[in-house]
């Protein structure tokens, strides 16, 4: 894996690779800067040979952590040499006056720049140019072909604060099978999704991970049982969806379809931060495919109808649970509403990110009534079934004055009989 340390001149870049580095051992810490001091004379020639020299060690080092502004020849080159995914951006930023006030002239003389191009405008100019170029953004759709993550760190920020939270095993896997996907010819598409598609992966992350195939993810579960070896200690088949567990309890789950369109809902309510950052393999129509993916918005008021349509149903079904006594599936039922109901609030407020719901729904909904869902185990409560109901009833009640539901369609007048013990 390469981890791509770029940024602006004088932000920190060493600093921060410095404490990577000694973090991270077996990487190698691969500088343009450093290519310089030993390639180059300061003539023109020279600069071409360290860059050459540089774009060849990082094409051909496996484990690298690799320094440069992220732009410019070098870059375009770099690109161009690295034909594929393999790796992820840490975007290193610093105060624009404080980087200036901070100059220190002999550091870059030491480094043999072209006499031509500090003839060409000030360090300061310099700096001041690459501001834009070397932003998050600018850098995120340079390398959006080579990257499938993106972060940035603050020089003022602590290097502790940020590696507690870097998720390196995760990494590491989706590098490992990125590979073992570009390198099998029976996959004709492979893509990430799920939270790191959303560019949002973390410590306690699953990996989402697509791909098309003619086999069956029977072949696949086998295949990747013998890539990974004794590094997994549980897998399983569900449907046509393969899980590897690893030691370390990190779980990736691997779709397995004939058709990209196999997940194109899963795709679409990933939050995906960039399309090209998910796409690992396949042809530019599956790119297009992808992206066409995110366009088609689902408006809020069909998710309301289709959601509140299967929470109707549901509900109904308790005052029958109620007279035979069934617990276990008045419960059930129960706990299945309560989902919809968060869903249902988190589209009053116009957040639609239903895969991540029960993890926000304790921050984002803090009058929710969860009292009214619990349920004794061995028991119905028809009081909790009565506060149950009047909760219920108010909500699909907001939802028509929002103009999300059509009105008296649900808890009407007419239907109230449907609801008596």
């Amino acid at each position: 894996m390469h981890i791509f340390v770029f940024g602006n001149l004088n932000v920190g870049k060493s600093t921060f690779c410095k404490a990577l580095s000694e973090k991270l051992p077996t990487y190698t810490l691969l500088s343009l800067d450093c290519h310089r001091q030993l390639y180059s004379d300061g003539s023109l020639e020279g600069e071409v040979l360290a860059c050459d020299k540089f774009v060849d060690a990082v094409a051909n080092t496996p484990c690298a952590i690799v320094e440069f502004t992220g732009c410019g020849p070098v870059a375009e080159k770099l690109q161009a040499a690295l034909t594929h995914k393999c790796g992820i951006l840490v975007v290193i930023t610093r105060n624009m006056a404080e980087n200036i006030a901070s100059l220190d002239s002999e550091k870059f003389d030491n480094v043999p720049y072209p006499i031509e191009y500090k003839q060409q405008q000030p360090l300061v100019e310099t700096i001041e140019q690459l501001e834009e170029r070397t932003s998050l953004s600018a850098l995120e759709q340079a390398w959006q072909g080579q990257i499938w993550q993106s972060y940035t760190h603050d020089l003022e920020q602590s290097f502790h604060a940020f590696w507690d939270t870097f998720p390196l095993e995760h990494h590491d896997r989706i590098e490992r099978i990125n590979r073992f996907a570009l390198s099998e010819t029976d996959i004709d598409v492979a893509v990430i999704y799920g939270s790191l598609g959303a560019n949002q992966v973390a410590l306690d992350s699953d990996i989402d991970y697509f791909i098309q195939s003619s086999e069956p993810a029977s072949y696949w579960l086998e295949a990747l049982q013998s890539y990974f070896g004794h590094e997994v200690v549980h897998t399983d088949i569900l449907d046509n969806k393969i899980t590897l567990r690893f030691r370390t309890a990190l779980l990736i789950e691997v779709v397995v379809g004939k058709q990209l369109s196999d997940i194109a809902l899963y795709y679409r309510e990933s939050l995906i931060h960039n399309c090209d950052f998910t796409f690992v393999k396949g042809k530019v129509e599956h790119r297009n495919e992808l992206i066409s993916f995110l366009e088609q918005q689902v408006s809020n008021s069909n998710s309301v109808a289709s959601i509140a349509s299967e929470l109707y149903f549901l509900f109904c079904s308790l005052p029958k649970l109620v007279k035979s006594n069934d617990v276990y599936k008045y419960s059930f039922h129960t706990m299945i509403i309560r989902h919809y109901a968060i869903q249902l609030e988190h589209l009053l407020i116009g957040n639609s990110a239903h895969n991540y719901l029960p993890k926000q729904a304790a921050a984002n909904l803090p009058g929710f009534p969860w009292m009214s869902f619990e349920t004794p185990p061995k028991s119905i409560d028809p009081n909790q079934y009565f506060s149950l109901h009047k909760y219920l009833k108010e909500l699909f009640q907001r939802l028509e004055k929002a103009g999300l539901l059509e009105v008296d369609k649900y808890f009407s007048k007419q239907t109230e009989l449907l609801h008596h013990l």
